[in-house]
């Protein structure tokens, strides 16, 4: 009788899970709003609420700011809250919770060893239930595209090509 071969276990393949680009933490919104008067930005009354924020609820936390699209702020605003939020905050975008994950992401997927994967075959890992994972297959694919001999999605054992480079 033949010896039962496990071929996957042999292949020579590295495995990326876009999961491990996830940075933990909670996540905190800030509505511009809070800090307006009637929804008007007054510079005394707006840098008197900052001033007397108790800005520390957000320490070790991420933090994005959103802004209502009807409303005139003033560029200068977004310096002063910006002063604000980087003394006690892990890190914070003036935006969307979308884009906070995006930048997120980014800072971690630049921490990718892209030599290591220099000429390498590769399968991005499916099925994470992180969030905006799109963003992270997307920026993935562009940062291994010139890199990888070839790129695969899904598990070893039941992969699907993306392509194959010809060098």
């Amino acid at each position: 009788m033949d010896e039962i071969v496990n071929k996957v276990k042999g292949l020579d393949v590295i495995t990326i899970d876009v999961k491990d680009f996830y940075t933990q933490g909670i996540r905190e919104k800030v509505n511009i709003t809070d800090f307006l008067e009637d929804g008007v930005l007054i510079e005394k009354i707006f840098r008197k609420k900052l001033m007397d924020f108790d800005w520390q609820i957000y320490s070790k936390k991420f933090v994005y700011v959103i802004i209502d699209k009807n409303l005139i702020i003033p560029s200068w605003a977004f310096l002063l809250l910006s002063y604000y939020l980087n003394k006690y905050s892990l890190d914070y975008v003036i935006g969307n919770i979308r884009s906070l994950e995006e930048k997120l992401y980014n800072i971690s997927l630049n921490n990718l060893d892209l030599d290591s994967l220099k000429n390498k075959k590769v399968i991005v890992k499916g099925c994470s239930d992180i969030p905006y994972i799109d963003y992270v297959y997307s920026e993935l694919t562009k940062r291994l595209s010139n890199v990888v001999k070839s790129l695969m999605y899904g598990e070893p054992c039941s992969r699907v090509p993306i392509f194959r480079n010809s060098k």
